[in-house]
């Protein structure tokens, strides 16, 4: 089967957090035997190359042909929105469609993000573009393309997509898909109980909704327990927001900030030396690197809030309420005071990700899909 891949971004030397979840894949149907032409919408023609993958860059009035020229047997589509819509339908369906919504372009959760802006002008004028989106969605769905199927990572997802859609979504065109995790990068090690001390957070700092403003105030809350001293946080990320987010902590001794971005096998290595995740979320449609830091045996402490119950409970992570620091802070003290749950909670949350989400199983489910739509 071959592949024609469109993706509305892809990771690069200087972004390394640009859908890094669409190189996966792409790495992974190769490692398969499938021919993957891998584009992204773009106003001038070019190239870049990504860990040994060639992204082409092609303008939307020569995607079509694009795609022709590769003749592929399905086209994938990761973030399609109003935007890419229009080089989408060129195609005119000659092509089964087969597209990823991953967040912002459910509408709901572009919602959810938006009002979540602490600036008014700016946070009106985003509610618009969600407005503008939701619209797009029921004008597109109105009928259903004839070619057209959808992939959402979590059944929450398509929850939020109802909100705004409610009957058009048709379930049998529907696809529940987890992002694949790679549990041979990361690989679990069962962990030491001292490494319950060492606790690691990697985020991007662009929205609220990453709530490391949390993450800040659970380090804060611990300060007062008798084992805070011995404990190490290490802080890694970039993004508008890593400054004043992180201020509160400079100073600690035991506290380390490094603004940078991570390639995925030095997050590997990370995950080796630390034992909890610190993780709070106000908005995941499944979350990623969280999941990624369990198949390497990490213990993430998080909320439970929109897709996280479905992929982690009480017996492989800590969880608090929605906007609760001071939970994620007694989770991670139980820890620090019971090694045994520590242990228990690191060797299930590897367990968790290989049953549930490990490349070794949602890669296959994804290409026996496409191939089922290739073939309607």
């Amino acid at each position: 089967m071959r592949i024609a891949l469109l993706t509305r971004s892809y990771p690069s030397e200087d972004n390394l957090y640009q859908y890094p979840f669409v190189h996966r894949r792409v790495v992974a149907y190769r490692a398969l035997g499938y021919e993957v032409r891998l584009l992204r919408l773009a106003p001038e023609e070019g190239e870049h190359i990504f860990d040994g993958v060639e992204c082409r860059a092609v303008p939307a009035a020569s995607f079509s042909a694009a795609v022709a020229a590769f003749e592929p047997h399905v086209v994938a589509v990761h973030g399609p929105d109003e935007a890419m819509w229009p080089a989408i339908a060129a195609l005119e369906w000659r092509w089964p469609i087969c597209a990823w919504l991953h967040g912002s372009e459910i509408p709901a959760f572009f919602r959810e993000k938006a009002q979540r802006i602490a600036d008014p002008a700016l946070r009106d004028a985003t509610l618009t573009a969600v407005s503008a989106r939701a619209a797009f969605w029921r004008e597109a769905l109105s009928p259903w393309p004839k070619g057209l199927s959808l992939a959402f990572v979590s059944q929450d997802s398509i929850g939020l997509m109802r909100r705004d859609l409610g009957d058009l979504l048709r379930d049998d065109r529907l696809a529940v898909l987890h992002n694949p995790i790679d549990t041979d990068l990361f690989a679990y090690r069962a962990k030491d109980a001292t490494q319950r001390l060492n606790v690691l957070s990697i985020r991007p700092y662009d929205s609220p909704t990453y709530g490391n403003d949390m993450a800040v105030a659970a380090v804060l809350a611990l300060a007062s327990h008798p084992a805070f001293p011995a404990m190490r946080f290490n802080f890694i990320g970039d993004g508008p927001l890593f400054d004043e987010t992180l201020a509160p902590l400079r100073g600690l001794a035991n506290v380390t900030i490094d603004r940078r971005f991570v390639r995925q096998e030095e997050i590997a290595a990370l995950h080796r030396e630390n034992g909890v995740f610190l993780v709070p979320t106000r908005l995941d449609t499944q979350g990623v690197s969280r999941d990624e830091a369990m198949a390497s045996g990490l213990v993430p402490v998080t909320n439970s809030v929109f897709a996280v119950p479905e992929f982690v409970d009480e017996r492989c992570a800590g969880l608090a309420s929605a906007d609760d620091a001071e939970g994620l802070a007694r989770e991670i003290a139980a820890m620090v005071d019971d090694p045994a749950l520590f242990l228990a909670r690191s060797a299930a949350a590897a367990a968790r990700v290989r049953r549930q989400s490990a490349h070794g199983i949602v890669i296959p489910r994804e290409l026996a899909w496409m191939e089922r739509c290739a073939q309607v």
